[in-house]
């Protein structure tokens, strides 16, 4: 038998229900902050990449030469294609707030949380450098999170770019794309590899206040006040600020710095409160890329949270949803009344019920067993009460069974 690949998923119906009801409370919250869905190409030309993202993931695409002998890719991301679109519109009103949920690919080691086919909620804000937009992504991703029910089972982690770059310079380092790339990995190889990798490219002794400065984690005032006066000072404060008014917090933590080198300001993470797992999700500005495709330059920040971090935190605190199929009502048949069912069938159907209808032609016990499997709330058995404009309704949970006036189906359905 042909075995699917390592890193890609079989969805079956159960837990195609579960991850569609997740799926729409996300897009639901999305909505809700006034963010309009979008969508993009599951193919792009591989020089996108190379123009926004670098080498790095270059190198984790699914890419090949098509019959045109173009490089193209199944994309990796979603931002170059997104910032694309941004760049090809010149009539679009600022800001604009762009959420989508596509699925992506990357050619990496499948490992819990990371997988080589996944799907990952974007949201973007293009046309506002203030950080009010800033806030505004990170609270939607906090609420979203909180919908979920997860609120208080996740911390929203913080740092800043430029703020950074100036700490780092203090220390007399000056690669600064370097530093942040191996600062990024930090958390994931061992610490003595680490120090090892910061040694090529700075002193033992600005490394070891280095990792003093990394474990600098909390609330945004105090650990500001251990610093002089940096002009990003306020701006973070302000950020705190708003947040609040979100109902909102968030952890400035120097040691978020996110390792790709389009990051121009606030970027920040969330962790889940235990530690256990990588990244929920991840974002932060990027003033400029969306000028790389042609455009005037146009401030940008957002997130995107891929879906398998997220379900592996849900079902360990509980809150993940059931995984079964359901319907409303399903139609028993008895022989010689098809017609009538199926008209009763679409009848409620286009009312808004979720509706099966037997199909094989069983026994009408068969039948019964087979409602309670696909779990239907109520069976319909269409026989020659039809005659009597009546049908029989069975309660699947409580066994009880009465007919039922067909003009009065709806009615004694809806009570």
């Amino acid at each position: 038998m042909l075995q699917r690949l390592r890193g890609f998923r079989d969805m079956y119906p159960e837990y195609m229900r579960a991850r569609r009801i997740v799926f729409d409370k996300i897009c639901s919250v999305a909505r809700s902050f006034g963010f309009h869905e979008v969508d993009t190409p599951s193919v792009e030309l591989l020089d996108l990449f190379r123009i926004k993202s670098g080498e790095e993931i270059v190198k984790q695409t699914f890419s090949f030469v098509d019959k045109g002998g173009r490089e193209i890719t199944l994309i990796p991301e979603l931002t170059p294609s997104v910032s694309r679109m941004i760049a090809a519109r010149k009539d679009l009103i600022k800001p604009v707030k762009w959420f989508s949920f596509p699925k992506m690919w990357r050619y990496e080691e499948p490992q819990s949380g990371r997988l080589r086919e996944f799907y990952q909620f974007n949201a973007d804000i293009f046309g506002v450098a203030n950080i009010t937009a800033d806030a505004e992504v990170m609270a939607l991703a906090m609420e979203i999170l909180d919908s979920l029910g997860l609120k208080g089972k996740y911390v929203m982690k913080f740092s800043d770019r430029i703020l950074m770059e100036e700490l780092l310079r203090s220390l007399n380092i000056e690669k600064i794309e370097e530093a942040f790339r191996i600062i990024d990995k930090k958390d994931k190889i061992p610490e003595e590899r680490f120090y090892e990798e910061m040694l090529k490219i700075t002193s033992e002794e600005n490394v070891d206040s280095l990792i003093s400065l990394l474990k600098l984690s909390g609330d945004v005032d105090t650990i500001l006040s251990k610093f002089e006066h940096f002009e990003r000072s306020e701006i973070l404060a302000s950020l705190k600020d708003l947040l609040k008014a979100y109902g909102k917090t968030a952890t400035l933590d120097l040691s978020i710095v996110r390792g790709l080198a389009y990051y121009t300001g606030v970027v920040f993470e969330v962790h889940d409160a235990n530690g256990e797992f990588r990244a929920v999700l991840g974002g932060g500005r990027y003033d400029r890329v969306v000028e790389l495709f042609g455009a005037q330059p146009t401030p940008a920040v957002g997130f995107g949270m891929g879906d398998a971090v997220l379900e592996l935190l849900m079902r360990r605190e509980g809150v993940w949803p059931e995984e079964k199929i359901e319907v409303d009502y399903f139609i028993a048949i008895i022989p010689g009344f098809r017609k009538e069912a199926i008209e009763i069938a679409m009848e409620l159907r286009r009312s808004g019920c979720v509706v099966d209808i037997d199909l094989s032609r069983r026994s009408i016990g068969k039948q019964l067993k087979y409602a309670h499997r696909i779990n239907a709330k109520y069976t319909i058995i269409v026989g020659e009460e039809i005659k009597n404009g009546e049908v029989a309704l069975k309660d699947m949970e409580s066994g009880e069974q009465r007919n039922v006036k067909i003009g009065e189906l709806k009615e004694v359905i809806e009570k």
